[in-house]
């Protein structure tokens, strides 16, 4: 279960085997693990080791497969980052990680530039593409040696780690997820065994690389189990049923919001002249279903550990449910105290695996969270759920302050963070606001210090030069005060069953007023 080496053995057993399609190439399993030990072998010589944390901030692409498989031959663990983060975010994480080198998107040079500027310890930096200029001391990627493939170096085992991910803080900054070899690889075989996938079969998914969905769901379960994955830029609902039949994809990943998109479209005579089998995660929808004649399956699974719950092929769907507990995992829902909870009421969603190295060892340089998150012998997850009589559970909401969208976890903490920098804000709340096409949009209260005032189109520039575009508020509301607790802690619960204001601003479409006053929207109509 040493991820690195499953790919040389396969590129042993079928060299000339397709496992991987991006755009117009296509890989071999000899291919990539000639070029990843290639690059393995260089990066030795560069003095990368063991344990080293090794940042990529790439789009998809034969690179990202190539660093990464590169990486876990030499035991050195890759932090795939998101390559549209810039400012806070980007510099909180190299700064967590403390990585000795990054490998950057050409395209996002710059953003990168001004971030390592701020660093107390600066990774070298490998420029990865076309870049409008070639910073100082920074190493082209394709200039870099080729030297003779290396194996997978023979001390690394099942429990070194293999890659931390990051995900959405609660009541802090986002957390590092360390996810050992066997981890990955258990995560390849979950995903297989829920979408009963074969080797005959075809995974296609749009999602992006620096989330495990793809990488460990998708590329690492076919080095796995010997199927073929197909990878796209990103997802495009015009182009998403062409590149299904194109590839003959059987399996497809997605995140809630993409069959809701795809339903969107008009109906079409080919709605139903493709090969996709199964699109995995996706809600329950009999519509959906009926029209495209496609599965949709749901589990419940999070990054620190895997599915615990998920719905089964040869069954019938239990409309609003996740599932049935995995055969290999431990659930249980419990109040505050941990005490468990009875059939149909509201508890916390505790798990646990039946084998070990299934689940982190524990959040990065966060010694407090990761005792927190496994006090009493069990995995916290933050989110609250039901279970009915026949073992189906239902999540109902998350426990933890963090909201979805697009895709993405985003941390209201680390939202609220940056929007406190500007210099008119007083207070902030950020809540998440039903989307219509599922998920969250972004809804964020603020109050105005003394003698300012500020725009909703101003406070939207501001974050959209501090954010990615997935955290940018989509709503803006300004309040004399927010509600709170005796504490002086905000109640958001109030805020969230609010409804919209009626001189709200909304981001999306500009229909909003475009100064907001202080003290309106006080009162919702």
């Amino acid at each position: 279960m040493v991820i690195s080496r499953l790919l040389e053995q396969r590129a042993a057993a079928t060299p000339d085997r397709v496992v991987l399609h991006f755009e117009e190439s296509s890989l071999t399993y000899a291919e990539i693990d000639a070029r990843a030990g290639s690059l393995a072998s260089t990066l030795d010589e560069m003095g990368v080791a063991r344990g080293d944390r090794v940042g990529m901030m790439l789009p998809n692409g034969e690179p990202f497969i190539t660093i990464y498989f590169a990486l876990g031959k030499l035991g050195a663990v890759a932090v795939p980052i998101n390559p549209t983060y810039r400012g806070y975010i980007l510099e909180y994480v190299l700064a967590d990680t403390a990585c000795t080198m990054l490998f950057a998107d050409g395209g996002v040079v710059g953003e990168v530039v001004s971030s390592l500027g701020l660093l107390d310890v600066r990774p070298r930096l490998v420029v990865v593409g076309t870049s409008a200029s070639m910073p100082l001391g920074a190493i082209d990627y394709e200039t870099l040696p080729t030297s003779a493939s290396m194996s997978t170096k023979p001390e690394l085992g099942f429990t070194d780690v293999n890659c931390i991910i990051y995900t959405s803080g609660t009541t802090g900054p986002s957390k590092g997820v360390p996810l050992t070899n066997a981890h990955g690889v258990h995560k390849a075989l979950e995903v297989n065994a829920v979408c009963q996938m074969g080797p005959d079969d075809v995974a296609y998914s749009p999602l992006p690389l620096f989330h495990s969905m793809a990488l460990l769901r998708g590329v690492l379960a076919a080095v796995v189990s010997g199927e073929q994955c197909v990878l796209s830029q990103r997802f495009s609902a015009g182009s998403y049923w062409d590149d299904v039949r194109s590839y003959g994809a059987t399996i497809g990943h997605c995140v809630f919001t993409i069959p809701q998109i795809l339903k969107k479209a008009e109906p079409s005579p080919r709605d139903r002249e493709h090969s996709l089998k199964v699109l995995y995660q996706g809600r329950y929808d009999p519509e959906f279903e009926e029209r495209f004649g496609v599965r949709l399956i749901e589990g419940y699974g999070l990054t620190e550990a895997g599915v615990a719950m998920y719905m089964r092929m040869d069954e019938p769907p239990r409309p609003g449910s996740c599932g049935r507990v995995s055969e290999e995992w431990d659930v249980a829902l419990v109040d505050d105290d941990d005490v468990p909870v009875g059939e149909g009421e509201i508890g916390e969603i505790v798990l646990r695996p039946k084998l070990p190295w299934l689940v982190t060892p524990g959040y990065l340089n966060k010694p407090e969270a990761t005792a927190e998150t496994f006090r009493n012998l069990w995995f916290h997850t933050g989110d609250l759920g039901t279970v009915d009589r026949d073992g189906y559970y239902y999540f109902k909401d998350r426990k933890k302050d963090s909201m979805r969208r697009r895709g993405e976890n985003v941390s209201s903490w680390e939202l609220e963070q940056v929007i406190r920098e500007h210099p008119s804000i007083d207070e902030v709340a950020a809540t998440p606001f039903p989307s219509p096409v599922g998920e969250d949009d972004i809804r964020v209260f603020i109050t105005l210090l003394a003698d300012t005032a500020l725009d909703g189109p101003g406070l939207v520039a501001h974050c959209r030069r501090r954010l990615p575009d997935f955290m940018v508020p989509r709503y803006v509301e300004t309040r004399t005060q927010l509600p709170k607790t005796p504490t002086g802690r905000i109640q958001k619960f109030e805020l969230r069953s609010e409804p919209l204001g009626s001189d709200h601003y909304d981001s999306d479409s500009d229909s909003g007023v475009a100064a907001v006053p202080p003290g309106a929207g006080a009162a919702p109509s």
